[in-house]
């Protein structure tokens, strides 16, 4: 497998955006960038004829239904070479009618963060990037998950990260810099807090679970399949 990887060396003597490509999200205004050197990258209009799709023992059918099923618009797979451990990282979007997460917001962030950790078990902190994030660690189906969720322009951004293994200070900066580079069209707005949206903090948190619901089924398929694939 080609990219079963060097990650620590390759990340060590050259900078991220040597072999960095920024991956153009239209459907959801959004974009993200990975080093293809070191991951594997999917989207739902890169699967079409993919080779790397076919290196991992996924067909496209399947792969297109993933997408359209968990309502994902980034699948992306690292491996750790000589070791089982990996990081697949997932991005989603979901439409909800509160204001976005932002700076002069903050309290309404800390009180969705904590009623988010309080639903899924998890500890939480507010990630000051160039956008506000809630940032969840927990555990869900036997995978650690390290989960970074955001609402700018009327949409909650959902990057989720999973790994069979929990996440030491490498894995979070790498995690990290993935979301580091998140770009979202139009979110430099609405700097007025809205009190309102504390009274409605637990409808979000439904909305939220939801999104979670689906990440971890489309993940363990799909690395069951690659690793299976990397052991023939």
């Amino acid at each position: 497998m080609k990219k079963i990887l060097l990650v620590m060396v390759l990340l060590v003597l050259f900078p991220l955006n040597v072999f960095a490509t920024t991956f153009e999200l239209d459907d959801i205004d959004m974009n993200i960038t990975f080093d293809e050197s070191v991951w594997y990258v999917f989207t739902p209009d890169n699967i079409l004829n993919n080779p790397e799709l076919d290196e991992l023992g996924i067909s496209y059918d399947y792969m297109n239904a993933a997408f359209q099923n968990n309502h994902a618009y980034v699948n992306a797979i690292l491996f750790y070479q000589d070791t089982d451990d990996y990081i697949e990282i997932f991005v989603r979007r979901s439409e909800v009618d509160f204001d976005d997460l932002t700076l002069s917001n903050i309290s309404f962030a800390r009180e969705l963060g904590s009623a988010l950790a309080e639903e899924q078990n998890a500890s939480y902190e507010i990630y000051e990037g160039d956008y506000v994030f809630i940032q969840l660690d927990y555990i869900d189906q036997g995978l650690y998950l390290n989960e970074y969720y955001t609402i700018q322009n009327g949409y909650a951004y959902t990057l989720t990260a999973q790994k069979p293994y929990s996440f030491d200070s490498y894995d979070e900066g790498v995690v990290q810099d993935i979301v580091d580079s998140i770009f979202i069209e139009g979110a430099e707005a609405l700097d007025v807090e809205n009190e309102d949206n504390n009274y409605f903090v637990f409808i979000i948190v439904g909305v939220l679970a939801l999104i979670l619901a689906g990440a971890v089924v489309l993940g363990i398929v799909l690395v069951v399949k690659s690793r299976k694939k990397s052991e023939v």
